[in-house]
């Protein structure tokens, strides 16, 4: 039934009805003939037509309005399988009159409606959901610097904004040309599955090198999934989102599995890619600022590592300062004294070298006691100098394995009465060091009779001593002498190079390590040590190797010096000094004269002299002056000259002296240098 026809019936039922009833009863009581009666049924009938007419308009307009909705909902659903169903109870059945069509159709329309509310109110609480988690990303990003942790909340946070049961984050590597997964979740096979694919490769591939997102409707059937070398992402939709820095593209989003209910997967919509591509802008700068971030804390760590290392080279170069200071007045201190000991010990020595060629059989015995006793002194008293940088060292070439060798030669009754076993460990093959090699035996014996001290309270078994050589290189060479002492104490460690500083309370004089310090130094070297308490200590010798200078002097004499016809002219004030000079001369077959001043120097060197030995620091004369007067004279003896000191001349006249081939010999001397000097000299 239509509307219109339904309200006829209604206004049959309610207007008409009632009227025809009305006349009846009027027409059975016979009041029809009164002309009041008749005027009032008129206007009555009058008015229920008026009313009909209104109904019926009425009526028309709300049927039209049905129709109008029928049509406004049906049109947008006509692609679908059918309109969306009225809500429940609406069906256009009027109790009476059956179904009206108009009812129906309104009540269908707003059925429709309400579905489609319904539908938007979803679709807008999807939108508001993504919106927070767009908003959660960023706030995430400022809290959270390190990458790792950064896309793990990321894809977690995507993946529930879009409802996808598989994702990953792949970052590139620009150098390599290759993506790499930081991240995923729900990854099928990731045990067997590679982790890096190849730009240009499989769908990640493809968007890096496109710079365009890819939505895959069914990744099994998609062609471009039959790489070996791409994740399995299992079936359904797939959608690949760039990562994009500006113009510079960072990794990718991996995304599969939608879920539009439980057990069952869809397409990613076009929400779902707007909500990617906003969020892939966000996740790129994150993940860049993040980068930077990390980068900016290792360069951070570096520099600070670097500062930490020039600060302990700095603080490393004020101590070796304040130590070279301590060494340099401590050693100003011991050459004055040792200065006084040089005149008597050349004489010492050279008497000492006379008597044992001359003395007869039954004192040879005795003479070389006196010779080694003597030579011991000399070293001892060069060492003082060397310490104090007051005496040039007499450099050759030094065996380190031999001198190692010997040093433990030298010590091995000690060592083998406090049962110190020996560890050497030597590298083969090691250059010979031009170095002054009785200094150098003297640092080693003090580190080992060091070392044998400081285990003498250690169990018989764990006493161990380790000696190391090994090369550094071309040009330097390392020793190092390790115990298995009680160590040294932290607090004195800093200091242990000090003069007067022991650990060995008044067993020690505290000069052994500082002596040692200084001719190491003065080899151009540098000593250091190593100890924690209860492990031991380790000291450690570096050395360069160096080469021997043009015209540098021996101390051996393969064969005697032989000056037949030669005069020597020897200026030298100790009698006793040039006593022994004219001992160690009288083999040779010169013919030798000595004077003791200045002025009968000069009047001796105008009779025509071959050799001048003298002593440099003689009171009246300038050498210097001489050697250059000699020179512009073109005189027979200029640059012939033996200067004999007990300490040093000074940088400037020592290179004035080896310009005019000159010769500086350092008391006290043997004989077997002094002659060898003189046939360097007469050559």
């Amino acid at each position: 039934m239509k509307l219109r026809e339904a309200a006829s019936t209604i206004f049959s039922l309610t207007a008409v009805l009632p009227l025809l009833i009305f006349l009846y009863f009027m027409w059975r009581f016979g009041l029809l003939e009164s002309t009041e009666v008749q005027l009032g049924i008129f206007f009555a009938l009058a008015i229920a037509l008026l009313g009909y007419v209104l109904f019926r308009r009425l009526t028309a307009r709300v049927s039209e309005l049905g129709r109008a909705l029928g049509q406004a909902v049906i049109a947008p659903t006509a692609g679908q399988r059918s309109a969306a169903p009225a809500a429940k109870g609406a069906t256009g059945d009027v109790p009476g009159l059956g179904q009206v069509n108009e009812i129906g159709e309104i009540a269908q329309a707003f059925g429709s409606m309400l579905v489609e509310l319904r539908a938007s109110t979803e679709r807008l609480e999807d939108l508001v959901f993504k919106l927070g988690a767009l908003n959660d990303m960023v706030e995430m990003a400022a809290r959270i610097p390190r990458i790792e942790d950064l896309l793990s909340h990321v894809l977690e946070r995507t993946m529930r904004a879009v409802s996808a049961g598989i994702g990953s984050i792949m970052l590139l590597d620009r150098d390599r040309k290759t993506l790499r997964i930081a991240v995923g979740r729900g990854l099928q096979d990731t045990g067997r599955g590679p982790v890096e694919v190849k730009v240009g490769e499989g769908i990640a591939g493809k968007v890096v090198e496109m710079g365009e997102a890819v939505v895959v409707e069914d990744i099994e059937k998609d062609p471009r999934f039959g790489q070996a070398n791409d994740p399995r992402y299992g079936g359904g939709s797939f959608i690949c989102m760039p990562l994009r820095v500006s113009e510079r593209i960072v990794g990718v989003v991996n995304l599969a599995k939608k879920e539009v209910a439980p057990g069952t997967t869809g397409v990613f919509s076009q929400t779902d890619l707007q909500f990617l591509n906003a969020l892939a802008t966000y996740t790129a700068y994150a993940v860049d600022n993040a980068r930077l971030f990390e980068e900016a804390q290792q360069a951070t760590q570096r520099l600070q590592e670097v500062v930490e290392d020039q600060k302990l080279r700095l603080t490393l170069a004020q101590q070796q300062m304040i130590q070279a200071a301590k060494l340099s007045a401590l050693g100003e201190l011991v050459a004055g004294v040792a200065h006084e000991l040089n005149n008597p010990l050349t004489v010492l020595v050279g008497a000492s070298d006379i008597l044992e060629q001359q003395a007869p059989e039954h004192l040879k015995e005795y003479a070389q006691m006196i010779r080694e006793s003597t030579d011991a002194a000399r070293h001892i008293v060069r060492g003082l100098l060397t310490f104090g940088r007051q005496m040039p060292l007499e450099r050759r070439h030094v065996m380190l394995d031999e001198l190692i060798e010997k040093v433990l030669a030298l010590t091995a009754a000690d060592l083998r009465i406090e049962s110190v076993k020996i560890d050497r460990d030597s590298e083969p093959g090691l250059p010979p060091v031009w170095a002054d090699g009785h200094q150098l035996q003297q640092v080693l014996v003090n580190l080992v009779t060091n070392a044998k001290q400081a285990m003498a309270e250690q169990p018989e078994a764990e006493r161990r001593l380790k000696i190391t050589s090994r090369s550094l290189g071309p040009d330097r060479v390392r020793i190092s002498v390790e115990d298995t002492g009680p160590g040294i104490p932290p607090e004195v460690l800093p200091t242990i190079f000090d003069p007067f500083v022991t650990t060995k309370g008044s067993a020690g004089t505290g000069l052994g390590l500082s002596i040692s310090y200084g001719i190491i130094r003065e080899h151009g070297g540098h000593i250091t040590a190593e100890s924690r308490p209860g492990r031991g200590a380790i000291f450690t010798i570096e050395l360069p190797v160096g080469t021997s200078a043009a015209g540098t002097v021996s101390d051996s004499v393969d064969q005697p010096v032989r000056l037949d016809g030669k005069r020597i002219l020897i200026v030298e004030h100790d009698q006793a000094v040039q006593k022994i000079l004219l001992e160690h001369l009288e083999p040779t077959g010169c013919t030798a004269l000595t004077v003791a001043r200045a002025d009968e120097a000069r009047q001796q060197l105008r009779d025509g002299i071959d050799l001048v030995v003298a002593d440099y620091h003689l009171d009246g004369v300038d050498w210097l002056d001489l050697l250059n007067q000699a020179a512009a004279r073109g005189s027979a003896v200029a640059g012939r000259f033996i200067f004999i000191t007990a300490g040093p001349v000074g940088p400037e006249a020592d290179a004035a002296l080896r310009r005019a081939g000159a010769c500086l010999l350092y008391k006290p001397f043997t004989g077997d240098q002094f002659l060898e000097a003189v046939r360097a000299t007469t050559a």
